[in-house]
């Protein structure tokens, strides 16, 4: 047994399936006698170099060293597997809106915990054998530790570790040859345009509710003046949001003379595009600027898109695909112009090459005249400082009252009368508290409400969890679904794991 010792690190090496394979057939052949005798109870020989036994224990080390060599392979193209199956989950999951990928996406990811969980199980067996060896347990403790991962490889169960290992992978490939055949495998990691619906300037609520502080430090911001009272001053210089002038933006070593980027920051459903409607709506700032141009970025930055759509809006022709003639002539369009330009919903793929792309985009916007603006609304802290390194203005949640009154305006709308109103509003109170001051939410939920002016109803919704009721494509959890896209895999996993509490 005292041969045993020393070659444990060894079947470390082996069990983990790190290039241990020589190694371990090396350390096999003088020392794997004693470890099947103590096994199989194999008796001594007095002379081993010519007995029955010697030669079933030469055949036992060669069958060994045949199976470990077999599952060190196969292993290996386990792991190799693993992140071209976690990249195909991504592309999966950007497709979920398609019915095949629903249907798919789960058994992708049961396999894959599945494959993960087995790797996991030998790096058990790794860590077990490096402990032990470390505490001086004594060589039949050792021992017993290796012959015990031996054994769930030299034995008939249907489970043992080959079979699994040859059956996960199995369905790894089966999965990832149905992803190619059903068209998802290639997929782009962003949503299709269907998905994510362009916006307007155009305003589509008749009223903001509980932003007119934000609005008008925002109108302040892009150079407007609004005739207000020296006590409303007072208040907006309390606010969130300080009254400091914008700074300009850097382009390299150089900066945009007098045009001035103000990124709008704010989880999704805030708000961010409906304030950015009220701000083009409002008729002081139609007079301020003489162009008020929106264009929608979404989750694809693409800077020729966007300047086509720019040139669009000013009623340029844009047949040409050529870059530098898009932007030469967005030039000219912009000169001598004070312009608000509104770029909505910005996602990280302006972060790509450290923000190279913005700049190039921005280039031509520098022909504008003094007091042009560009207003940005993203839900990216990272991309916000990106685009104005110094500044950014960060939408709140809406409070207290404030958000109570426009909780009841979406549950009950404009009914005046309902009979059991005091007890709808005692239910709705402590519904309130869920959805985090969050407008959409209160919309999603006070929609759900409206539907069943009964108790019952209202308490079913009370009872519920915010992701367990039906909603729309334009309601809350369709709204932060890009943002949950957007983590990485490692996150996304949390919430399969708060989903137990």
């Amino acid at each position: 047994m005292a041969m045993i010792l020393p070659a444990l690190p060894v079947a470390v090496e082996v069990i983990s399936s790190v290039n241990a394979l020589n190694e371990f057939v090396g350390w096999a052949t003088p020392h794997m006698k004693a470890a099947i005798r103590y096994a199989r109870n194999i008796p001594r020989s007095p002379d081993e170099e010519n007995t029955a036994a010697q030669r079933q224990i030469q055949e036992k080390i060669e069958q060994l060293g045949d199976k470990l060599g077999r599952l060190k392979t196969r292993i290996w193209k386990l792991k190799t597997t693993m992140p071209k199956m976690l990249d195909l989950i991504d592309r999966v999951e950007w497709q979920s809106h398609k019915e095949q990928a629903t249907v798919l996406l789960p058994e992708i990811k049961d396999a894959v915990y599945d494959a993960e969980d087995l790797l996991d199980e030998f790096d058990y067996y790794a860590l077990k054998l490096k402990v032990e060896c470390n505490k001086n347990l004594g060589q039949d403790h050792l021992h017993n530790a290796f012959m015990e991962f031996l054994n769930t490889i030299d034995c008939d169960e249907p489970n043992n570790y080959t079979t699994k290992v040859n059956d996960i992978q199995e369905r790894l490939d089966h999965l990832n040859q149905q992803s190619k055949d059903m068209g998802l495998h290639k997929a782009e990691l962003r949503f299709d345009k269907s998905v994510r619906p362009e916006t307007s300037s155009f305003v589509n609520e008749t009223k903001i509710f509980g932003r007119k502080k934000e609005l008008k430090s925002l109108m302040e911001k892009l150079g407007v003046k609004i005739p207000v009272k020296s006590t409303e001053k007072r208040k907006l210089a309390e606010g969130s949001a300080r009254m400091e002038e914008l700074p300009v933006l850097p382009i390299g070593n150089a900066r945009m003379t007098e045009l001035s980027v103000l990124p709008i920051v704010g989880m999704g459903g805030m708000g961010k595009t409906t304030m950015a409607q009220q701000i083009c709506s409002d008729s002081k700032v139609k007079k301020h600027f003489d162009l008020i141009i929106w264009t929608c970025a979404s989750d694809d930055f693409d800077k020729k898109r966007l300047t086509k759509e720019i040139l669009e809006h000013l009623g340029q022709d844009t047949s040409s695909n050529n870059l530098n003639f898009l932007m030469t002539k967005l030039q000219d369009c912009v000169r001598s112009k004070k312009f608000l330009l509104v770029v909505d919903d910005m996602w990280d793929g302006i972060l790509k090459d450290d923000g190279a792309g913005w700049r190039e985009f921005c280039a031509p916007l520098q022909n504008g005249s003094e007091g042009s603006r560009i207003l940005v609304t993203t839900r990216s802290p990272e991309v916000a400082k990106v685009i104005s390194p110094t500044y950014h203005y960060e939408l709140p949640c809406l409070k207290g009252d404030v958000f109570w009154k426009f909780f009841k305006l979406c549950a009950f709308g404009s009914t005046s009368s309902v009979d059991n109103r005091e007890s709808l509003e005692c239910i709705g109170k402590n519904i309130l508290p869920k959805l985090k001051g969050n407008p959409l939410a209160a919309k999603t939920i006070g929609r759900l409400l409206r539907m069943d002016l009964s108790t019952t109803h209202w308490e079913n919704i009370m009872e519920s969890e915010l992701w367990q009721v039906e909603q729309t494509e334009n309601d809350i959890l369709p709204a932060l679904r890009l943002s949950y896209m957007y983590l990485p895999q490692n996150l996304k996993r949390c919430f399969s794991i708060f989903f137990f509490f």
